[in-house]
């Protein structure tokens, strides 16, 4: 009785606190979808019922005279009631962090239950929310995609994740059209890119009844193939023009579908970066060396978005996503500069990156301006002159953290001209790279493309190596930062960063056309 009448007392307090209604923004599998009303109560944080079950697609009935709240979702259902702590969730209960409450007719529901684990494996979705910046991610739990896309000369290269047990089959759709159909499978959400590299016209992710399909339109008389690799397990589809690899079996376009029975689960895998298997018989002592650089850390977080997103952060999180595919390649070796939150000094990177025997570096970072409408990402490479008055004016940004390691920004400048760390070539070559990161990220993602430019970075200056500073996007840009939160968004980028230093190892010879 003592408990009912305290949770009465709480849902008295919430409908009473006028100014209680916080703003919510919303991003649904890396879209911006609005907001959502929440409400504090002490250390609380509640969000409507009725609002949070439309984020997932579920209907929510509630029958306010005995007080129960029901959400279903594709036959399955939630059972709460208001002024309880307790939710069933079909055979068993689990605990919420604070009753259900109702207020103006509305009932409410602790924030933190649409975090836990329980939740998201009921939903079918990860949730995720940061306090700090008032964002709430929502991305639907997959077993089928995402897609991942290169192309080469002559050649053009599709990569299907697929979770263990699942079975595919692959068909002909009409003159220049295959179709990978995968029964059971459900989609993060759909996809399509025009890829028009002179082979591949586009492809597209689909959802459909009990069934995920990928369609993919190509000009005709190509040859594909289709295999399944491990670690983790994913589909790869390889269309040619003229004669492919000797090893294979392969289709022509016009000859009988190419297909695949199901196959068997694969073990699960202990490593927590895998190397794929198909390259494990490239020497260590030949791979190519790569240096991540997360830019800021510790002390300095960098530039802070309108929301209160710190650059830092997503700076890491993108490195750690990019080391990982470039690991997944099984033809380098990667370092990061930083793996946590902790403050490296611009010269440590520099010296990290040449102690490692470095053939790339790439510094990541996310820009910001005064003008909250200057969107899009760049890339820069090194030169003593700035190709723009906003180049020179983001280089003194970030060689600015100089002065917290107690230095002086023209007298290290002065030193590095005396020296001849960078060679000419270097800087071509960071040229090169940059533009072919430019172009992959320019169609996969939906902001503006601000093209190549040039600025003297201080971490590039001291790089014996082709070295490059990508500005990911403007955190200053509201719309931008809630982009860049979303864990699926960030996969776009690394996506064409990924593209691109392939596309640059393709063209240097490290990496002969694939197996």
């Amino acid at each position: 009785m003592k408990k009912l009448a305290a949770s009465l007392l709480l849902a008295s307090c919430l409908c009473s606190a006028a100014g209680a209604a916080e703003e919510i923004s919303i991003v649904l599998s890396g879209r911006p979808a609005g907001s959502l009303a929440a409400y504090r109560l002490g250390p609380t944080l509640y969000v409507g019922a009725r609002q949070a079950a439309s984020l997932y697609g579920a209907q929510l009935y509630w029958y306010p005279i005995s007080g129960r709240i029901q959400m279903s979702l594709r036959g399955k259902a939630l059972q709460f009631l208001v002024n309880s702590e307790r939710v069933q969730m079909g055979g068993r209960s689990a605990r919420l962090e604070a009753p259900v409450l109702v207020r103006a007719s509305q009932a409410l529901l602790p924030l933190s239950f649409l975090l836990g684990e329980e939740f998201s494996s009921w939903a079918g979705a990860e949730t995720s929310f940061n306090p700090r910046t008032r964002l709430l991610a929502v991305d639907r739990r997959s077993t089928v995609g995402p897609v991942r896309w290169f192309s080469y000369q002559g050649h053009t290269r599709l990569v299907l994740e697929l979770a263990p047990g699942l079975s595919y089959r692959s068909s002909r759709r009409g003159v220049g059209g295959l179709e990978i159909s995968v029964p059971l499978g459900t989609i993060e959400s759909s996809e399509e890119a025009e890829i028009e590299d002179g082979l591949v016209t586009l492809y597209s992710l689909r959802q459909g009844p009990r069934v995920a399909r990928l369609s993919v339109k190509f000009t005709q008389g190509l040859r594909w193939r289709i295999r399944e690799l491990s670690s983790p397990r994913r589909l790869v589809l390889d269309l040619f023009r003229g004669d492919p690899p000797a090893q294979g079996s392969w289709a022509r376009e016009g000859s009988p579908p190419a297909s695949s029975a199901p196959v068997p689960s694969p073990q699960p895998r202990a490593a927590q970066i895998p190397v794929a298997p198909e390259a494990s018989t490239v020497p260590e002592r030949s791979r190519r060396r790569i240096v991540i650089d997360p830019g800021h850390g510790g002390k300095d977080g960098g530039a802070r978005g309108r929301r209160g997103t710190l650059e830092k952060e997503i700076n890491l999180q993108a490195a750690l996503e990019l080391a990982r595919l470039l690991k997944d390649e099984g033809i380098f070796e990667v370092m990061l500069t930083r793996a946590g939150d902790i403050f490296v000094p611009l010269d440590d990177r520099s010296r990290m990156a040449n102690e490692f025997g470095a053939d790339l570096f790439i510094s990541l970072h996310c820009n910001a301006s005064p003008n909250r409408r200057d969107s899009g990402f760049e890339a820069y490479f090194l030169s003593e002159r700035a190709s723009d008055p906003q180049a020179a004016r983001l280089a003194s940004f970030e060689n600015s953290v100089l002065e917290l390691e107690g230095k002086s920004v023209r007298e290290e400048e002065a030193a590095l001209i005396l020296r001849e760390l960078v060679k000419t070539e270097n800087i071509n070559a960071a040229a090169e790279l940059a533009g072919l990161i430019a172009r992959a990220l320019s169609k996969r993602v939906d902001i503006p493309n601000r093209g190549v430019k040039q600025a003297a970075f201080y971490v590039l200056r001291g790089t014996q190596a082709p070295a490059i500073l990508f500005e990911m996007a403007y955190i200053s840009n509201k719309k931008e930062e809630i982009k860049i939160e979303s864990k699926r968004y960030r996969r776009r980028l690394v996506d064409g960063l990924y593209a691109g230093v392939l596309d640059y190892a393709k063209r240097q010879g490290w990496v002969t056309a694939p197996n």
